[in-house]
Order: C-alpha cells, then sequence, then structure tokens
C-alpha cells in the first residue's frame, strides 16, 4: 500500500466536513484521480482510507448493496478495512462506488470544528488556514483520546 503525507497541502479537501468522503470516488477526487479504475487508485484510496480510520475520523454510515449484511453488525477498524478492500475491486469506476461503502466523518470532529466556528457557508481552505493552522496536530489534540 502506497504511504503518504494525507496531511499534504493538496489533500485538504479529504478533510472537508460533508463533502471530502461520501463516496470511494469522493475520495479518490480528492487525492487527484480523474480515472478511479486503476491498481494504483485502488491501492492509493485503500491506504488513505486506513489513514482516516487510523485518525478515527471515519466511519461507514451505508455499506450500499451489503447494507443487508452490515448494517447492524459492529465491525472493528481491520475487519471495516477487509471489507472494503474484499468489495473495492480494481476497474470499479463512478457507477460501482454508487452500490459500495459511503463514509462520513465522525460527530467528534464536526463538533469540534464548529466549536471553532465552521459553520454551512464557511470556506474550508480560509477556515484551515485562519483558524486552525497545523490541520494535523489540531486533529491529534481534539480527537477522542482511547
Amino acid at each position: 500500500m502506497i504511504k503518504e503525507n494525507i496531511f499534504a497541502k493538496e489533500n485538504l479537501n479529504l478533510f472537508a466536513p460533508n463533502d471530502g468522503v461520501e463516496f470511494i470516488y469522493s475520495i479518490l477526487q480528492n487525492l487527484g484521480y480523474r480515472d478511479f479504475t486503476t491498481k494504483r487508485a485502488r491501492s492509493h484510496g485503500l491506504a488513505v482510507i486506513k489513514q482516516l480510520f487510523e485518525l478515527d475520523l471515519i466511519e461507514v454510515f451505508s455499506w450500499g448493496e451489503n447494507k443487508k449484511l452490515f448494517d447492524n453488525i459492529i465491525l472493528t477498524k481491520n475487519q471495516t478495512l477487509a471489507l472494503i478492500d474484499n468489495i473495492w475491486f480494481i476497474g470499479a469506476d463512478f457507477s460501482d462506488f454508487i452500490s459500495m461503502p459511503m463514509f462520513k466523518h465522525k460527530e467528534w470532529y464536526i463538533e469540534a470544528l464548529k466549536k471553532e466556528g465552521l459553520n454551512s457557508t464557511t470556506n474550508w481552505k480560509t477556515f484551515v488556514k485562519e483558524k486552525i493552522g497545523d490541520l494535523e496536530q489540531w486533529i491529534e489534540k481534539n480527537r477522542p483520546k482511547e
């Protein structure tokens, strides 16, 4: 798997609440991909999803066509990642992702951003620059401690 600094400036939209991570293709678009079907896009996307899970920033809110199988089951992060890895096939494109897992940012993250002044009309990039500063440090400081 590809390991990168997901906090790089060009990846900032991954962290935009209610926008950056809803579908797998949303994540890939925010990583700069236009062709979602490649092995590289899949590997990179899975690595980033794993990092977002490890930071406790995202969760699956819909399993798509697998909804009946997984909706009432509590899964560990590793189990969730393994299922996503299994469901996401090389060659999947925009229409395929509609029936795959969908993500959302966790409530702690959204609420912490609102406390900083984020609202529905706020420009995300300006907000991070002026209110948050180092997003990685801010997340580390504000995320729930286990």
